[in-house]
């Protein structure tokens, strides 16, 4: 019997923006400018974004802010 496919799991801006703590407008700049990696679904001024949990873990680890300023990776991209 072959493996199953992984489910995939997307969040909506909202739950993003929850699991992350920020503001609904922050994460929406995020996408919009492509810093946080997003699908749109849907068409014209009526889409949603749409993001894998596996991307945002990823954006998550490589935007680690550390206060001490040793660990800090958001400058290099």
């Amino acid at each position: 019997m072959p493996d199953p496919v992984p489910q995939r799991q997307y969040y909506s801006l909202q739950q993003v923006a929850e699991i992350l703590s920020l503001h609904p407008e922050t994460v929406r700049r995020y996408l919009a400018r492509g810093d946080l990696p997003a699908i749109k679904v849907g068409e014209g001024r009526s889409h949603h974004w749409r993001v894998r949990s596996d991307w945002l873990d990823k954006w998550a680890d490589q935007n680690i802010y550390d206060p001490r300023g040793g660990a800090d990776k958001r400058g290099k991209r």
